[in-house]
């Protein structure tokens, strides 16, 4: 895998929140359901951790932690309760053995996987047999794979074979990753996602989304979920996952149709996406990160709601309070999280590169997103220490471009419209007032008439969305 991130080396254990559809237990939250949007988004096996594992070959036992047979160097397979037998185990898929369970998901468990000559260890994931019935699931899964292994990019999951197993399943064979969802990494700690970090994962994301993008992919389901922390010395390195969701923009593909692929999940779709529209570019996958970057300042999602329909109603009518009234974040922020999350997707940044570019501006550094996609976190923490406030009549202006930098690395300077960091956000609570609502339609009623009006329409629209979200 090119890229200078380092190679990740375990498969995504979640255990962290889910989004729930509203399909499966009638509620929606982003910190406590059943996951029932997450459809391929693991869970550990927490029941038969600290198993032990057995040598195929003399049948010497091992624990856990160990991956190969000290008599012989043959994989080791991992035991398993009689009550829950799992009879891939122990068996090669494609060029790799399924030595261990990993963890289980609504549509499928992943197993680490093992190649019998180099020993390489990889993620497996299969669907389930229920799953790989529906031709949809199917082609869901296959469009996951065809679109990461042509996307060469250190920031996008690595995939390396896809088949069907010889029982009627079919498998997907990935590099192993070792770290957290975001979606687990904010959940309850906010104070965990410092500036230094914001701006390394923004930047990470971005790169990734641009690769796609430059080949007519949109992800179309970004979410917490789906974005995977690595762990390395130089702080998180992403991976982007679950590309099923993809739109090709450049063939025209099978249309898919099941739960959770055509809309994506409910707090991060664009107003488009809520409306149903067909025409979705790379904008659409902007608002997102938008949206993710706000949880990410504030640990609350931008558009909250007990259902899907006051959901998307708030996607399509509100806009979210201001970061800056939210916590410790200067109102610069607040421009680039508002451009980010406009009505119309003409007003928004028409790049993930760009929008990454305003952000690190706003937080008062220079260069481009890509910059700083891979500077340690330490030195990002060392350059934001430098900045100094800058003048007040500076705060609200939009991000300027600057000639530092052109020598090939990231700098930093004090003009950049920004206010240190942990300062008071001056100007936050106007600016959030002054915010306008770029609103579906441009037609001038009369202000009380007009809401009434906006109002309806917008419930209707609301709930055309949520009737085809539940029909597909």
């Amino acid at each position: 895998m090119g890229g200078n991130g380092p190679s990740c080396t375990t498969p995504p254990p979640t255990g962290g929140p889910g989004r729930c559809s509203a399909r499966a237990c009638g509620t929606l939250s982003p910190h406590a359901c059943d996951g029932a949007l997450a459809l391929l988004t693991p869970r550990p096996f927490d029941s038969i951790k600290g198993v032990s594992r057995t040598c195929p070959s003399c049948g010497k036992s091992y624990d856990d932690s160990v991956f190969f047979c000290g008599e012989d160097g043959q994989i080791v397979v991992q035991d398993q309760p009689p009550e829950d037998f799992d009879a891939r185990l122990g068996k090669q898929l494609g060029g790799y053995i399924a030595a261990a369970r990993v963890a289980d998901g609504a549509m499928g468990r992943v197993y680490e996987g093992r190649h019998p000559e180099t020993k390489e260890r990889v993620a497996i994931k299969v669907l389930h047999d229920s799953v790989a019935r529906d031709h949809v699931s199917v082609e869901r899964f296959k469009r996951e794979y065809e679109t990461a292994q042509e996307l060469d990019h250190p920031h996008i999951v690595k995939v390396l074979e896809f088949g069907e197993t010889g029982d009627s399943s079919y498998f997907m064979t990935m590099e192993f990753l070792e770290g957290e969802e975001l979606s687990k990494a904010m959940a309850g700690d906010v104070e965990r996602m410092t500036p230094e970090r914001v701006v390394r994962m923004v930047c990470q994301i971005a790169a990734a989304l641009d690769c796609a993008h430059s080949y007519g992919f949109v992800h179309r389901d970004l979410k917490p979920d789906n974005v995977f922390l690595c762990k390395s010395d130089s702080g998180d390195d992403v991976r982007l996952l679950d590309f099923g969701s993809v739109k090709l923009q450049m063939e025209m593909g099978a249309k898919l149709t099941a739960v959770g692929t055509t809309l994506g999940s409910p707090y991060y779709m664009s107003p488009e996406q809520a409306m149903g529209a067909t025409d979705l570019d790379q904008r659409t996958d902007v608002f997102a990160l938008g949206a993710i970057l706000y949880e990410m300042l504030t640990g609350q999602v931008a558009f909250e709601g007990a259902n899907v329909a006051l959901i998307l109603m708030k996607i399509m009518n509100e806009n979210p309070p201001a970061p800056s009234t939210q916590g410790p974040w200067s109102a610069s922020l607040d421009e680039v999280v508002d451009k980010a999350l406009r009505k119309e997707k003409a007003d928004r940044y028409d790049s993930a590169g760009r929008f990454a570019t305003a952000l690190v501006r706003a937080f008062g550094l220079t260069g481009e997103g890509g910059d700083w996609a891979e500077c340690p976190e330490p030195e990002i923490a060392t350059a934001l220490a430098k900045v100094e406030p800058p003048p007040a009549e500076a705060q609200k202006s939009e991000p300027r471009a600057s000639g530092a930098g052109a020598g090939g690395g990231p700098s930093v300077t004090g003009l950049v419209a920004t206010p240190a960091l942990g300062d008071a956000a001056v100007g936050g609570d106007a600016l959030g007032s002054a915010v306008s609502m770029h609103a579906v339609s441009t037609t001038t009623i009369p202000a009380k008439r007009g809401a009434a009006i906006w109002g309806i329409a917008a419930a209707g629209l609301a709930l055309v969305a949520v009737l085809a979200y539940l029909m597909r």
